[in-house]
């Protein structure tokens, strides 16, 4: 999949393909081909390092991007997963169980959302939209965290929780409510990674965390910019002027002490080159959990107090807060 800001790059490289194909012994071509290769790269350079905000969102929603199930094959093992609420049914759009992650053997709750593969799967998984099954699903795994004295580790990737009258009718915002409140006052410590899209409350159902990392194109926010251009400016199409203007980067949530540790992706997106950025994250989860691991759960209770009541506050308070960081790279 191209997206549009990449099609000059794609079109570099279709003429270099073209050319390397006709090219044979001839030195002019070849020669045209080294030319074509240095703009190319040049091309790539001028791009990608100066994405817009919109753009990064664009290159969070790629479809080729790590997944959950990548993301649970690369960094676990024994993934036990588990299935249903208890009360109305399963819902495929968020998924968790045990897991032993391979580095450092440490077990896990693991929970995130699966999007699917492919188009297919896609739809079975509602796009990661999950309904309020779903979250009162992840608040059972929640429960079971806290009774085995297990780390909560999330990989949040979702447009936000499903809007629809099913969805409302079955109490979508107090299941996500009651996530946010289970995670507040866990006992045990919560890891979380956003890793493709972080949507409004879907998202900090999962992500109320005490160390919270983010892919560098991946952003979160309380609604989509297409969505703010809407109600906004009465126009969607003005979404790159709203992203802009929300300030729902991984550089502007760091800034803000939202995030703790902006990870790198390669130039173009973590669907560029996969393996690396699957690795990063799982070291990032790994050097979390080894700071938070045997921690007190009534410090967990007061550092995440202090972490959540310092968000937003002026910055002549910021000197007294303890125990909350904003600096990139903190693991």
């Amino acid at each position: 999949m191209i997206l549009d800001f990449e099609r000059p790059i794609k079109e570099l490289e279709d003429r270099i393909l073209e050319l390397q194909r006709l090219a044979g012994e001839s030195e002019e071509l070849q020669g045209e081909i080294a030319n074509l290769q240095r703009a190319l790269e040049t091309a790539r350079k001028r791009i990608y390092l100066n994405l817009t905000p919109y753009q990064r969102v664009q290159i969070s929603r790629h479809p080729e991007r790590p997944n959950f199930r990548t993301y649970v094959e690369a960094l676990t093992e024994d993934f036990y997963e588990l299935s249903g609420d208890r009360h109305y049914g399963e819902d495929v759009a968020v998924s968790g169980g045990f897991a032993r992650l391979k580095e450092g053997g440490r077990r896990v709750v693991l929970v995130g959302n699966d999007k699917g593969r492919d188009v297919k799967s896609r739809v079975r998984t509602n796009f990661g939209m999950a309904h309020p099954e779903g979250y009162r699903k992840l608040r059972r795994l929640y429960a079971l965290a806290a009774r085995f004295g297990l780390p909560i580790v999330s990989l949040v990737d979702t447009p936000g929780a499903f809007a629809g009258r099913g969805a409302e009718e079955r109490g979508q915002a107090w299941a996500i409510s009651e996530d946010l409140l289970a995670l507040a006052r866990s006992p045990v410590p919560v890891v979380s990674v956003i890793t493709g899209e972080g949507g409004s409350g879907g998202a900090l159902a999962m992500c109320l965390a005490d160390y919270l990392g983010i892919l560098e194109n991946s952003y979160l926010s309380v609604i989509a910019p297409e969505s703010c251009a809407s109600i906004i400016f009465r126009d969607p199409s003005r979404a790159e002027e709203a992203a802009e203007a929300m300030r729902i980067t991984a550089e502007d949530l760091a800034e803000h002490g939202i995030v703790d540790e902006v990870i790198p992706e390669p130039l173009g997106g973590a669907h560029k080159d996969p393996a690396p950025v699957v690795e990063a994250v799982g070291g990032a989860i790994g050097r979390a959990l080894e700071r938070l691991e045997g921690t007190d759960p009534s410090a967990l209770f007061e550092m995440r107090y202090r972490r959540y009541r310092a968000i937003g506050a002026p910055k002549s308070l910021e000197a007294g807060r303890n125990g909350h960081h904003t600096s990139r790279g903190r693991g």
